[in-house]
Protein backbone atom coordinates (compact mmCIF):
# COMPACT_ATOMS: atom_id res chain seq x y z
CA UNK A 1 0.00 0.00 0.00
CA UNK A 2 1.38 3.42 -0.95
CA UNK A 3 1.19 6.68 1.00
CA UNK A 4 -1.73 7.90 -1.08
CA UNK A 5 -3.72 4.74 -0.34
CA UNK A 6 -5.63 3.58 2.69
CA UNK A 7 -7.57 0.54 3.83
CA UNK A 8 -11.22 0.99 4.72
CA UNK A 9 -14.07 -1.34 5.61
CA UNK A 10 -17.44 -0.57 4.10
CA UNK A 11 -20.62 -1.92 5.61
CA UNK A 12 -23.04 -2.82 2.82
CA UNK A 13 -26.16 -4.86 3.51
CA UNK A 14 -24.81 -5.77 6.98
CA UNK A 15 -21.61 -7.23 5.49
CA UNK A 16 -18.13 -5.72 5.83
CA UNK A 17 -16.09 -5.23 2.68
CA UNK A 18 -12.38 -4.38 3.04
CA UNK A 19 -10.95 -2.17 0.31
CA UNK A 20 -7.67 -0.46 -0.42
CA UNK A 21 -8.48 2.89 -2.02
CA UNK A 22 -6.92 6.24 -2.80
CA UNK A 23 -7.25 8.57 0.18
CA UNK A 24 -8.98 11.27 -1.83
CA UNK A 25 -11.70 8.80 -2.90
CA UNK A 26 -12.71 7.72 0.61
CA UNK A 27 -15.85 9.86 0.82
CA UNK A 28 -16.99 8.74 -2.64
CA UNK A 29 -16.71 5.09 -1.59
CA UNK A 30 -18.57 5.74 1.66
CA UNK A 31 -21.30 7.62 -0.18
CA UNK A 32 -21.54 4.83 -2.75
CA UNK A 33 -21.99 2.25 0.03
CA UNK A 34 -24.77 4.37 1.56
CA UNK A 35 -26.44 4.66 -1.84
CA UNK A 36 -26.37 0.88 -2.32
CA UNK A 37 -27.92 0.34 1.12
CA UNK A 38 -30.57 2.97 0.41
CA UNK A 39 -31.54 1.33 -2.87
CA UNK A 40 -31.53 -2.18 -1.40
CA UNK A 41 -33.85 -1.03 1.38
CA UNK A 42 -36.06 0.79 -1.10
CA UNK A 43 -36.59 -2.43 -3.08
CA UNK A 44 -37.07 -4.49 0.11
CA UNK A 45 -39.87 -2.15 1.17
CA UNK A 46 -41.43 -1.98 -2.27
CA UNK A 47 -41.24 -5.72 -3.06
CA UNK A 48 -41.24 -7.61 0.27
CA UNK A 49 -41.60 -11.03 -1.39
CA UNK A 50 -38.46 -10.85 -3.54
CA UNK A 51 -35.39 -12.85 -2.59
CA UNK A 52 -32.02 -11.27 -1.74
CA UNK A 53 -30.62 -11.85 -5.22
CA UNK A 54 -33.48 -9.93 -6.83
CA UNK A 55 -32.91 -6.95 -4.51
CA UNK A 56 -29.26 -6.89 -5.56
CA UNK A 57 -30.13 -7.23 -9.25
CA UNK A 58 -32.68 -4.41 -9.05
CA UNK A 59 -30.15 -2.21 -7.24
CA UNK A 60 -27.41 -3.03 -9.77
CA UNK A 61 -29.77 -2.29 -12.65
CA UNK A 62 -30.78 1.07 -11.21
CA UNK A 63 -27.17 2.07 -10.56
CA UNK A 64 -26.08 0.94 -14.04
CA UNK A 65 -28.95 2.90 -15.59
CA UNK A 66 -27.93 6.03 -13.66
CA UNK A 67 -24.33 5.52 -14.76
CA UNK A 68 -25.30 5.17 -18.42
CA UNK A 69 -27.55 8.25 -18.20
CA UNK A 70 -24.68 10.29 -16.78
CA UNK A 71 -22.35 9.22 -19.59
CA UNK A 72 -24.76 10.69 -22.13
CA UNK A 73 -24.91 13.95 -20.17
CA UNK A 74 -21.14 14.20 -19.99
CA UNK A 75 -20.60 13.76 -23.73
CA UNK A 76 -19.25 17.15 -24.75
CA UNK A 77 -18.52 16.21 -28.37
CA UNK A 78 -21.63 17.91 -29.85
CA UNK A 79 -20.81 21.10 -27.92
CA UNK A 80 -17.19 21.08 -29.00
CA UNK A 81 -18.23 20.63 -32.63
CA UNK A 82 -20.70 23.54 -32.35
CA UNK A 83 -18.04 25.73 -30.73
CA UNK A 84 -15.61 24.87 -33.53
CA UNK A 85 -18.22 25.86 -36.12
CA UNK A 86 -18.94 29.12 -34.29
CA UNK A 87 -15.22 29.86 -34.11
CA UNK A 88 -14.95 29.35 -37.89
CA UNK A 89 -17.95 31.64 -38.43
CA UNK A 90 -16.38 34.34 -36.26
CA UNK A 91 -13.05 33.99 -38.07
CA UNK A 92 -14.85 34.39 -41.41
CA UNK A 93 -16.67 37.50 -40.18
CA UNK A 94 -13.47 39.04 -38.84
CA UNK A 95 -11.66 38.22 -42.06
CA UNK A 96 -14.38 39.88 -44.16
CA UNK A 97 -14.36 43.04 -42.01
CA UNK A 98 -10.60 43.48 -42.24
CA UNK A 99 -10.62 43.27 -46.06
Amino acid sequence: MTDDQMKIHLLIDNERYPLIIKREEEQLYRDAAKQIDYKLNKYRNKFPNFNTEKYWVMTALELAFENMSMKDRNDTTPYLEKLKQLEQDIDECIGKKSE
